[in-house]
């Protein structure tokens, strides 16, 4: 449909499933608008990574950092202003509505009929092999990330002794080490390395955060490891994703909607496989999983082909 037809369907989408949610007067009306939100996130989560990905290189790593560094603390202040327009304005649909509100004036304000708002119909393209690779290397690092987020503070519970709701306090760190990670990489950290070179540092920041986790007994060992975690894997998606446009040149969108995709398949079976091992040997044991993943992940990183390679 385009490249700008297609933001302001994702964004149409968006506002109207919005307004389902806040009209809702059943359940099920509710879960057509949670699907639509999906539906016009999803696109709309491509079209802002292909834009961000056309300047290549550096510049498109050092965006995509920002952007996600940016993306993590709006969505931890999202239920934060959900909270507060409930228990202060006692209208907990006030804060969807000031969101969506903004995201549609952003869409009507930008500028059409030049530079990236152009609308620019993409031919269809086959993917190549390297971009398979990059692929499957997103849905390992997307695993790992939400095994963390979704076990975290459970392993550390575990391990350590203190109460749920203080390891979930903890957790926070793990957020906290992304962020830092994210900034970072969009102030051009890494600027003279490769791709497969910062991903693979990154992973093995993973893989001692992680261990560290799984063997620590005091929780500022453990925290430390969260930490450390959070910081390793802040580069996985905007680097990958920005390495994987690269490597699909002449199919950005198929690239980028592919990848999405693998993202989704991540969050929804990941944290839910290592839930059913935790069900049955415990999830101290069913832990390291995550490092098999991050080490699985250095594997993938080493045997793609770097860019420019023939016969990829």
């Amino acid at each position: 449909m385009g490249t700008s037809r297609l933001l302001d369907v994702s964004v149409a989408i968006l506002a109207g499933a919005v307004a389902l949610v806040v009209v809702a007067p059943v359940l099920p009306v509710s879960l057509v608008g949670a699907f639509l939100m999906g539906l016009g996130g999803g696109s709309l989560g491509t079209h802002v990574n292909v834009q961000l990905g056309r300047a290549g290189g550096l510049e498109s790593r050092k965006m995509m950092g920002q952007a996600n560094a940016w993306a993590m603390v709006t969505a931890a202040a999202a239920p934060l202003a959900i909270g507060l327009a409930a228990s202060v304005l006692h209208a907990w649909r006030i804060a969807l509505l000031a969101a969506i509100v903004g995201l549609v004036a952003l869409t009507l304000l930008r500028p059409r009929g030049t530079g990236s708002s152009v609308s620019v119909r993409m031919p269809r393209a086959s993917l190549p092999a390297r971009y398979w690779m990059i692929w499957l290397f997103l849905v390992l690092g997307v695993s790992i990330e939400f095994s963390f987020v979704f076990w975290g503070s459970t392993m550390v519970a575990r391990r350590t002794g203190i109460s749920p709701a203080d390891a979930t306090l903890l957790a926070s760190l793990f957020v906290a080490g992304m962020f830092v990670g994210r900034a970072a990489i969009g102030r051009g950290l890494g600027a003279g390395r490769a791709p497969r070179g910062i991903l693979a540092a990154g992973l093995g920041i993973v893989l001692l955060g992680a261990g560290l986790i799984w063997v620590a007994t005091m929780p500022v060992l453990a925290g430390l490891g969260l930490f450390l975690g959070g910081l390793g894997t802040a580069g996985l998606w905007p680097i990958g994703i920005a390495f994987a446009l690269q490597s699909a040149p002449k199919a950005q969108f198929e690239a980028a909607a592919r990848s999405t995709l693998g993202s989704g398949f991540a969050v929804l079976i990941a944290p839910s496989a290592l839930g059913l091992l935790a069900d049955n040997v415990g999830v101290v044991s069913a832990w390291p999983v995550v490092l098999l993943v991050a080490a699985a992940g250095l594997v993938v990183v080493a045997v793609t082909p770097p860019a420019g390679s023939r016969g990829t």
